[in-house]
């Protein structure tokens, strides 16, 4: 029997050690063979068929979502449920330009660990799988199919490039929230020279969004980012479209900044239907909501980060501190709009790399990106033991998640 904490602290390191090979084997296996948003068949099944190997109990198709999964492993009593989500879809025509086999490999790493000392603690450790990150937002599925009920801390990772941090302190770890949004017009045909009069230009009405969104972005906040592609356009240039068809994302640094800017967007858009007499079609997928990290968490991860042997590091650009929030967006926003949150954003790189690229390809599959991955699951699972054993730790996160922000 463990009977001290740091005994179970070498535990957890021994085991994620013991298990290296096979955690990496995944991650490689995950890079070798990509798979995009939804369609992550093999990469599901690969983490949810060795996390059982240690004894969790696997849910597939979690929350109703064909790829996603939820494991679970019970600790000795009742406690706080702490879930690592790991991600695994790639980019379409890219690969595995932002990572996500690291970010499973590194959540796969610390359920291994944790899950060698939960029976002397209380509480349980869970792995969720979560699908789609890049398109559709497989956690806000998740969340709508009650995936999360009964998660009480969510912890996880990411790349940085060639920087190594976490988010202890506002603003850092923030970012926008998304929409994204397919507008369609369906007009009428016609001969486009011998009678255009008859017809009604679908096309006609997708210009006349573009320029109104465009004439919108002088009058919005800096933070605010609007952005997209017409997806059709008409089928020849003698024929009046009858149908065309766009996709925007709009992003803007709160999920309520982000609710009133689509509300503007949408008058454009109806705007551009009466201008033209085109018929509009509004679809909206899943939006993702701005992060909001456990600054509390954050602060118990770092402490983490020295004896799990990584190395805190601010790269060639960490001169341009974050005073916003960073111009990307997660559906992690989502689940830290639920429960507590944070993440370890560890370096693949020892050079600055642009995200989404062939760089991060191959970084994502070099032996510093494979090793901080193995580090930072260490990291977590010290730091989710920790919240198993000290409900002080969990009641400060939950206090500073109940503060409402501005």
């Amino acid at each position: 029997m463990i009977t001290n904490r740091q005994a179970l602290y070498d535990a957890v390191l021994d085991a994620i050690d013991r298990e290296r090979e096979t955690i990496l084997h995944v991650a490689d296996q995950i890079h070798a063979r990509p798979e995009i948003a939804m369609e992550e068949r093999f990469a599901c099944d690969l983490l949810a068929s060795t996390i059982e190997r240690y004894d969790f109990s696997v849910e597939r198709q979690a929350g109703g979502v064909e790829t996603a999964f939820k494991a679970r492993l019970r600790g000795r009593g009742a406690g706080p449920a702490i879930a690592f989500l790991a991600e695994y879809d790639a980019l379409p025509g890219l690969g595995h330009g932002c990572g996500h086999n690291l970010i499973a490999g590194s959540n796969l790493a610390a359920a291994i660990g944790l899950s060698a000392v939960i029976d002397k603690v209380p509480g349980q450790v869970m792995l969720l799988g979560t699908p789609a990150e890049e398109a559709i937002g497989g956690k806000v599925l998740m969340i709508e199919g009650g995936a999360f009920d009964d998660v009480d801390v969510a912890l996880s990772s990411h790349h940085s490039g060639d920087e190594t941090t976490i988010a202890t302190e506002p603003p850092q770890g923030t970012c926008l929230a998304v929409a994204p949004i397919r507008f369609e017009y369906a007009g009428r045909t016609a001969h486009a020279a011998s009678d255009p009069h008859e017809g009604i230009n679908a096309l006609n009405a997708v210009i006349h969004l573009f320029v109104g969104l465009d004439a919108l972005r002088q009058h919005v906040s800096p933070d605010v980012r609007i952005h997209g592609i017409i997806t059709d356009g008409g089928k020849a240039p003698n024929i009046v479209p009858d149908y065309a068809a766009a996709v925007f994302y709009f992003r803007a640094a709160t999920k309520e900044a982000l609710n009133a800017l689509i509300e503007r967007g949408l008058a454009v858009a109806e705007g551009a239907a009466s201008m033209t007499g085109a018929r509009l079609t509004v679809t909206r997928s899943p939006a993702y909501d701005d992060v909001r990290p456990s600054y509390t968490l954050g602060r118990l991860l770092r402490s983490k980060l020295a004896v799990a042997g990584l190395e805190e590091r601010q790269g060639a650009n960490s001169h341009r501190r974050q005073t916003g929030p960073g111009p990307y967006s997660t559906d992690l926003g989502n689940v830290s709009r639920r429960v507590p949150t944070a993440a370890i954003q560890f370096a693949i790189s020892d050079t600055p790399i642009r995200g989404h690229s062939t760089e991060v390809v191959e970084c994502s599959i070099s032996e510093l990106g494979r090793e901080n991955a193995i580090k930072t699951g260490k990291a977590l699972a010290l730091a989710a033991l920790d919240l198993l054993l000290d409900s002080s730790l969990l009641d400060a996160a939950r206090a500073e998640f109940a503060i409402p922000t501005s």
